[in-house]
């Protein structure tokens, strides 16, 4: 007897799933209404669920807006590569809509890409290093651009609690608080923290071992963190019970933050025997956090009441 035929799927309705990879420079990152992927970029081919038309080369990050659209409108994907240029991906068509691109002369790579809605939607993009840019989607220009050189900026995500505010995380614990006041240029009221943590002295031998800190090194200049630090991960996600607190994983430590008061609550240092850290992602329905860690293992952490 004949399998029975498979109901005809969307075009967008489809996913492959990639080979574990310990170069992949970040996870499926699961939002209440949407998700945001960032790959790497070696496995970008083999992990995207569908194909594009001259797509970016050396994909590191790309962005879904986290609200599901109607079903007659754009779903758009945001992909950034290493060359420094973002696609904006009509997924169901699979076109690209719009590329973005900073016109520096200098092709900064991009790190992390998050969505970002005020009066429209907007995105954001790290930079090369410490370049932080807002995109305005509609004239396709950049409409604020903030440098936190000498930072290593590793990831940004958007409040849960408010979708005009987003914070951004660096290497060595600069924490960058943001709030889009408006569409036009430069609305945007920032506030920085630094959080003390105990990975600096490693982060700055990899940049000895890698010749960082000279002025004169140009990858130094223009490549993103996961590029120049494949190993060394500093991530955090705001917590979806409670507002102005952030959860940061450092390599060996993991911190909870009050961005309201700007000092850490809690920390804690790696359990003995477990792999460094490489992520960190809230449960939405229970008050548990779960941390990926370099070796593959997941450990689950709760509370104390």
């Amino acid at each position: 007897m004949d399998p029975a035929p498979h109901a005809p799927r969307a075009p967008w309705d489809s996913h492959r799933s990639g080979p574990p990879n310990q170069h992949n420079s970040g996870l499926l990152d699961g939002q209440p209404t949407g998700v945001s992927l960032r790959t790497p970029t070696a496995a970008a081919a083999s992990q995207s669920p569908s194909s594009t038309p001259d797509p970016p080369a050396d994909c590191s990050s790309s962005s879904v807006p986290p609200r599901p659209p109607a079903p007659s409108s754009v779903l758009r994907l945001a992909v950034g590569d290493r060359q420094g240029r973002i696609a904006l991906w009509d997924f169901r068509s699979r076109k690209i809509l719009r590329w973005l691109d900073l016109d520096l002369g200098s092709k900064l790579g991009i790190q992390d890409l998050c969505w970002i809605r005020s009066e429209t939607w907007l995105l954001a993009s790290i930079h090369g290093p410490s370049m932080i840019s807002l995109w305005n989607l509609t004239s396709g220009r950049c409409t604020w651009k903030y440098d936190s050189s000498p930072e290593y900026l590793s990831s940004i995500r958007r409040d849960p609690f408010d979708s005009r505010h987003f914070c951004v995380i660096g290497l060595r614990g600069f924490l960058l608080s943001a709030i889009v006041l408006g569409d036009g240029v430069g609305d945007v009221s920032i506030q920085e923290h630094q959080i003390l943590n105990s990975g600096g002295g490693e982060l700055e031998k990899l940049e000895k071992e890698k010749d960082l800190l000279s002025s004169s090194s140009a990858s130094a200049n223009v490549s993103p963190a996961s590029a120049l630090f494949p190993m060394f991960f500093v991530r955090f996600c705001f917590s979806p019970r409670w507002r102005h607190i952030l959860t940061v994983v450092f390599p060996k430590e993991l911190i909870v933050f009050d961005l309201q008061y700007g000092t850490a609550l809690w920390s804690a240092s790696l359990p003995r025997g477990c792999s460094k850290f490489m992520d960190v992602m809230p449960d939405l329905d229970l008050d548990l956090l779960y941390c990926v860690h370099l070796d593959g293992k997941l450990s689950i952490w709760k509370r104390k009441e």
